[in-house]
């Protein structure tokens, strides 16, 4: 993808997400007020609201950083990245840990989560990833029960040679890895996996 397409791309992702976090907050606000109602306060109905919306919040944080436009100058605070580290796993099936230092660069979260994302595929019964950084390099290490590899996926294609959205993540941490002048190394096991850029 060429630099402009690229800038593009994060620009429309960073639009879409910022579109979509006002009404997102309003849709809470409300809940809260129907909440404040004691006879509504704790139905199961509005449980399963307050869940969705939970999860539409923190997906909607997480992408804003992993498909955004990044910024090499701007840096986010540990405070932050945890928040959205739970929140995301709160309703998901991976745990994750961040053992990475007090802040680090946009540019640089937004590879971290699209790694994160990627290793999610490959912990489909669930577990939990680890975010350390060591001597200016990143390690992210998942332990599962099982781990699911495909090689293929990890060097930029499935099986049909192309991406699927679903897996949109692997061609964007590839196409980011050399911008950031990094590469990437990746080592599976049985229940763990680790991958380092």
């Amino acid at each position: 993808m060429g630099h402009t397409n690229q800038r593009l791309a994060q620009l429309i992702g960073s639009r879409i997400c910022h579109d979509l976090i006002s009404p997102i907050g309003a849709i809470g606000n409300g809940l809260e007020l129907i909440q404040m109602q004691a006879e509504l306060a704790d139905t199961p109905e509005l449980a399963l609201i307050a869940q969705s919306l939970h999860h539409a919040s923190a997906r909607i944080r997480f992408y804003r950083i992993a498909f955004g436009l990044a910024s090499d100058i701007q840096q986010v605070g540990a405070g932050e990245i945890t928040s959205i580290l739970t929140d995301i796993a709160r309703d998901g099936r991976v745990a994750h840990v961040w053992q990475a230092g007090d802040s680090c660069t946009r540019s640089e979260l937004q590879l971290v989560f699209l790694g994160l994302m990627c290793l999610e595929t490959a912990l489909p019964l669930g577990g939990s990833v680890t975010v350390t950084v060591q001597d200016g390099r990143w390690h992210l290490r998942g332990t599962g029960q099982r781990i699911r590899w495909d090689d293929r996926l990890w060097h930029g294609a499935d099986e049909d040679g192309e991406i699927g959205a679903d897996r949109v993540q692997f061609a964007l941490l590839h196409d980011a890895l050399p911008r950031l002048g990094r590469t990437l190394t990746t080592e599976a096991g049985e229940t763990s996996v680790r991958i380092s850029f």
